[in-house]
């Protein structure tokens, strides 16, 4: 599903997760965030963009969730988030 994650005080819900933009970095193409998945917070710092940022949920099971940004602006990030549900039907 496609992801617009903007700057917010509070974490944007995708599906299952919630996604929290921390920074981002047009000109290095670079960006941090928070995710949210059963009560847990995951920061994934200093991400470039195409880099697949996976991450389990117990909902997921042993597939993880996959996002990728493919476009880092000013104060938002935009990509997609694949979900195990999503890639097995690849």
């Amino acid at each position: 599903s496609d992801v617009k994650l903007g700057k917010t005080k509070q974490p944007v819900r995708f599906g299952d997760i919630t996604l929290k933009l921390d920074n981002a970095d047009p000109k290095r193409n670079r960006y941090s965030l928070d995710i949210m998945a059963d009560d847990k917070k995951v920061t994934k710092k200093d991400k470039s963009i195409n880099e697949p940022v996976q991450f389990y949920t117990s909902k997921g099971g042993h597939t993880p969730y996959e996002l990728v940004i493919n476009t880092v602006g000013k104060n938002e990030i935009v990509g997609y988030l694949a979900t195990p549900k999503d890639m097995a039907s690849r």
